[in-house]
Parts: C-alpha cells; structure tokens; sequence
C-alpha cells in the first residue's frame, strides 16, 4: 500500500488529542449529551485502547439507561429508541471486557430484555430517527458480538431467546437485499450506499465468523461490489459525503478481509483513505469538504483510520476483533 503507516499515527494522535480537548460536549460526566456521539467518542475509546482509563464514561452511561433497559438519542430523554439503543449496549458489552464492572454486566442484561421483548413478529424494531433495515441491524449487531463475547453474560434459556430473536432479524435484512446488491430506503437512504456498508459489516458478515448459519458469503459479496461500482473517481462515496465515505471504507476493509478478496478491494479502501485525509479539517472533520468540524465526524475518522492501521497488518483476526465479532 502506497499510503505509510507513519503518515497516518500522528494524525491519529493529533485527533485523538483534539477528541479529548473538546471533552466537555462529548462526556455524561459533564452533562446531558446527544447519545449518538457519545457512542462515537467511546468507540474511539475502544480502540485507542484507553477504556480502563476512563470507566467513568462507561459508569455515567450505566446511570441514564432507562427502567425498559434502552435510552433515547438525548440522555434526559425518557423513551428509548433502538438503533441508539443498540449502539449503547454495544459500547458497554465491548468496553466491559477491560473494565469487568458488574453494573455495566447488569446493565448489559437489560439491554438484551429491551431487544427481547420490543422485536417484532417479522423481524424488525423500529426507530423513527432512522431507517427500519438499519433499526434491524444495530440490535443484531449487537446480538452478534453478545455471542461472540459474552454468551455467559445470560443464562441459557435468554441466550436461546436471544438466537431466535437474531434469526429473526437476519431473515428481515437478508430477504430484503436488491438484486444489485444494495438495501434501500426511500425515506432515509435513497442511494442505498450508506444502509448498504451498514448492514454488511454491522451485522451480516459477523455470521461468518459465528458458524456461517445463514450462509451470506455471497450476500457480502454482493454488497462489497455495488459499494465497489458507486466510488466516485475521486475516492469518495455519495456526493463528497465524509460520513457515509468512511462507512463504506470501514466496511469494505471488514468484508473482504473475512471473504478473503483483499486484493480486489485494496485499491478502493486506499482510494477512500486518500480522500478522507484531504478533506481533513485543521482539527477534526466536517460533514463535507470545505464545512466546519464536526465532533461525531471527527470521531468517525479515527475510527476509520484506527481499523485501516489493523487492516494494514497481515492478521485478519485482529480486524474482526474491532468490530467486537471475535474476544
């Protein structure tokens, strides 16, 4: 790969450091938070592999969960939605593996009573805020990493609950891939590109690494190359959108690392990197080329750039371990 190592840790570290500056609008600690971003802030957390350092971000999501086990996109909100929801557990079960805190395990619990009891018949959970494939996918991501890591977090009979549930959502996103490849939602994600990367690394691929039950190698495939077909020529994805380009850059390095078509997608991943880093604002980054930072974007970066560095080595392993897919 022709972009080195060496370029992308010290912006790594110039971000991060700029990540923690601006702690006050990210923190429960400090008040009351837009939930989303707190979840991007303790994602980088994870993956700076600085979460014994902070166990107090993690304790002060514990504290605003609500009663029902879910939360709201703010933190003073009383109805739980469940994307944002999911995106909360999976924060805590993942950060729980260093800090083993028994009220994060407790709190864990609750979270997959939420899941258990709001799924739908056919498979779904909604969330008005976003697109009901992507409300589908969190929680089974969140399912996923659940078996992969912390089975004996429940008894036996919730985790035989907690499989029916998964097969339950696996079967709603499955069924509804387009013959290109792609997911779409007229409402929310008309272009299918960023519910497309979503679902294929946010939840799909993970049964590859879980026992392959749902057989979805062809599936992924099939999203990689329309993400593949619609990069622009310049490097990014969606009309210069920063969020949904490093969505599809995470991805692709995800999916075809666990198919074992690396070769096939280098090129695109490094593509997607270059641009990232030209439209880099002087701390952080925007929503699109030429706007002002954005603290949950900026977080996204070093996410992004954070899984590129480990996709960068020859293990495949130590990739899926980012995603919370394998202890």
């Amino acid at each position: 790969m022709s972009i080195r190592m060496e370029q992308i840790q010290p912006i790594i570290d110039h971000e991060y450091a700029y990540l923690m500056a601006e702690h006050p609008h990210w923190s429960l600690t400090k008040g009351d938070q837009d939930l989303e971003l707190v979840a991007h802030a303790l994602r980088v957390l994870l993956h700076m592999k600085t979460t014994p350092q902070h166990p107090d971000e993690y304790l002060a999501l514990v504290d605003c969960q609500h009663a029902d086990g879910g939360w709201g996109k703010m933190s003073s909100e009383k109805t739980s939605a469940a994307w944002v929801t999911a995106f909360c557990a999976l924060m805590l079960i993942r950060g729980n593996l260093s800090l083993k805190n028994p009220r994060i395990a407790e709190s864990v619990r609750k979270c997959v009573r939420y899941f258990l009891d709001t799924q739908k018949e056919d498979g779904k959970w909604s969330d008005p805020s976003w697109a009901d494939l992507d409300a589908v996918s969190h929680p089974i991501s969140f399912f996923d990493v659940l078996m992969a890591v912390g089975p004996t977090l429940v008894d036996a009979a919730t985790m035989v609950r907690v499989r029916d549930s998964w097969r339950k959502g696996m079967k709603f996103m499955l069924e509804r891939q387009d013959a290109d490849g792609g997911w779409y939602d007229p409402e929310f994600h008309p272009t299918g590109v960023e519910i497309t990367a979503h679902l294929i690394q946010d939840s799909i691929v993970a049964d590859l690494v879980l026992g392959d039950e749902h057989q979805v190698r062809n599936c992924c495939q099939k999203g990689v190359m329309k993400l593949l077909s619609v990069q622009a020529a310049d490097g990014s994805w969606d009309g210069e959108n920063v969020d949904h380009t490093m969505d599809c850059t995470r991805s692709i390095m995800l999916v075809c690392s666990i198919l074992g078509t690396r070769a096939q997608c280098d090129r695109t991943i490094e593509r997607g990197i270059e641009w990232i880093l030209k439209h880099k604002c002087e701390k952080g980054w925007p929503d699109f080329p030429g706007m002002e930072t954005n603290l949950e974007r900026t977080c996204d970066g070093l996410d992004t750039l954070l899984k590129y560095k480990t996709y960068s080595q020859p293990v495949t392993t130590a990739l899926v371990k980012l995603w919370g897919y394998a202890a």
